[in-house]
């Protein structure tokens, strides 16, 4: 089952006083509360990887061991927890062969945080990126014939 983020507003009564545009809405602090759960942030973040140049879809793994190769055209896996309006983000990722590994992390990072703090104004406040291989890019060579 997964949690889902809710956010509350201070002073909300759940009435149906209009606001003051005359539209005969309630004032939006009095509309309700937004939740989001871990899911919605993991496919944010997971999305948020393909941006990052040099970041990478993990290959999959059975055991420990990469089966195949990484997967440039894929999210990457993410698992996130959710507790109230701040998450905790756990991502796995290959990264281009000879890039810095602390370069991209850090891109890969702030990426995430940034994306989904702008998406479903979740605040990440912990990224850990585990790098499971060093991807080699496996463009076709032209060959004159």
């Amino acid at each position: 089952m997964s949690a889902t983020a809710t956010t509350a507003h201070p002073g909300h009564q759940g009435s149906d006083v209009a606001d003051a545009s005359g539209s005969g809405l309630a004032d939006p602090a009095d509309r309700g509360t937004l939740s989001v759960a871990d899911h919605v942030v993991e496919r944010v973040a997971g999305y948020a990887v393909t941006l990052i140049p040099h970041a990478v879809a993990a290959p999959r793994r059975v055991l420990g061991m990469n089966l195949g190769d990484s997967r440039p055209d894929s999210a990457a896996q993410v698992n996130a927890q959710v507790h109230g309006s701040t998450a905790s983000v756990e991502a796995t990722i290959a990264v281009r062969w000879p890039h810095s590994v602390r370069e991209v992390t850090d891109q890969v990072r702030q990426r995430i945080r940034d994306d989904v703090a702008a998406m479903t104004a979740v605040n990440v406040d912990h990224v850990d990126i585990e790098v499971v291989s060093m991807s080699v890019s496996t463009r076709a060579k032209r060959r004159v014939q």
